[in-house]
């Protein structure tokens, strides 16, 4: 397929600013551009006294003409705000408030551009890796991790996966993640999640440094491009685990090391149902004007545009002066679900060894030899009415966020009563 010439001036300026990225697109973001189109035009004639461009519906001053039950439900909020289309690449304030949260978290944000919204936190990673993952290339991951990876990467991009134990003893296991990377030849693309969906582990800050040191090394003499999911950031309960972003050790260490953050609102703000996440670039910001040109023709041609209504309600949690205290609050209350599960798992038992954890929202048990976690999964449905989550064939996941306090133990009783049974 012959390159559209948007696209071609798209990639010799990027050729100009940061080669080692252009060399690591995928086919489809190296045809991918943002086009001169109807939003494109829109925005040039915002100013205009007659403007006859976009396609939604005002009242001819640019102001939304919403049914009666909408105006109801909405009429607290600025009209326009809640019912008129956001910009393909997302709101600025939305993008500013974001990108000013993460800069107060590590200064080393100062020099990263603002990125892109996306449609959640599944759409950024799914986004990153359209932009990066060629078909038929390979995932390193670790051997615990979302399920959904395997659509993202394996279905949709035909891609392959090469996994490494995730723990070596009580830690991460760093030396596993270099193996892989000594044995991957050529470019490789490496996804860390932090803190883990499925494990609830976060790393310790030396533990960060030396992931850290590991991926810097292996971009010497080519590309790595680096799928940093902090979906559950911020959500660490033990002093010793690393609050921070991996993305931010990853910040200006090599030309050929490609950081790429995704993240959003669904966990950090309790917010599931706003769908609404950033893809932020850890590149030179004139790379990264260009990476954000080819996100918006993906998002352009997927979702059309993410949601303003959300953006807008997430803005004004943002800029809310209790908005720090709020998350410590709700920190809180995960920390003591938290505490008391691993007081329950953590009991002597012959049923199940606990994995590592100390962040996110999950545990993960390894069920002792013999016991197929499916199985035990269907009869704590049938038998306990207690619903948990099988991770491969010996273990489960339990999600203490969705949990009351007193639910816990009791969760703990059925599963060990199960497992005694079978």
């Amino acid at each position: 397929m012959k390159l559209h010439p948007e696209a071609q001036d798209r990639n010799a300026r990027l050729a100009a600013t940061a080669p080692q990225v252009l060399e690591a697109l995928s086919p489809l973001a190296r045809r991918a551009f943002f086009p001169k189109g109807i939003p494109f035009q829109a925005g040039q004639a915002a100013g205009c006294a007659i403007n006859a461009t976009i396609g939604q519906i005002t009242d001819g001053e640019g102001n939304p003409l919403p049914l009666a039950k909408l105006g109801e439900l909405l009429g607290h909020l600025p009209a326009k705000d809640a019912f008129l289309y956001s910009p393909i690449g997302g709101r600025m304030r939305a993008k500013e408030a974001w990108h000013a949260k993460l800069l107060k978290e590590d200064p080393r944000m100062e020099g990263v551009g603002l990125g892109v919204v996306s449609a959640g936190i599944c759409h950024a990673i799914s986004m990153a890796a359209e932009l990066f993952f060629h078909p038929g290339d390979t995932l390193i991951l670790p051997d615990l991790y979302w399920d959904n990876y395997e659509q993202i990467f394996g279905i949709r991009l035909e891609g392959d996966f090469v996994r490494f134990p995730f723990y070596e003893g009580s830690g991460f296991n760093v030396a596993g993640l270099k193996a892989a990377l000594d044995a991957q030849p050529g470019r490789a693309h490496v996804l860390l999640n932090f803190p883990s969906n499925p494990s609830g582990y976060s790393p310790t800050p030396a533990e960060l440094e030396a992931i850290a040191g590991v991926l810097t090394e292996a971009a010497a003499e080519r590309s790595v491009v680096v799928y940093c999911d902090d979906a559950y950031h911020g959500l660490v309960f033990e002093e010793v685990a690393s609050s921070k972003s991996l993305f931010f050790s990853l910040l200006g260490k090599h030309p050929n090391l490609i950081p790429l953050k995704c993240d959003g609102v669904t966990k950090e703000l309790s917010f599931f149902g706003s769908r609404v996440g950033f893809l932020t670039f850890g590149v030179a910001k004139d790379a990264e004007a260009i990476l954000v040109d080819k996100s918006m023709s993906l998002i352009r041609s997927g979702v059309g545009s993410p949601v303003g209504l959300s953006q807008y309600l997430i803005e004004e949690e943002l800029l809310d002066p209790r908005h720090d205290a709020e998350f410590e609050r709700l920190r809180g209350i995960l920390e003591g679900r938290y505490r008391l599960l691993k007081a329950a798992v953590s009991r002597p038992t012959p049923q199940w060894t606990v994995f590592p954890f100390n962040a996110g929202c999950f545990c993960l048990l390894e069920l002792r030899e013999g016991l197929d976690a499916e199985a035990v999964r269907q009869r704590l449905i049938t038998e306990e009415r207690v619903g948990v989550v099988n991770h491969g064939p010996r273990c489960l996941r339990l999600a203490f966020c969705s949990l009351k306090d007193e639910a816990i133990v009791p969760l703990v009783d059925a599963i060990e009563r199960v497992c005694g049974k079978m």
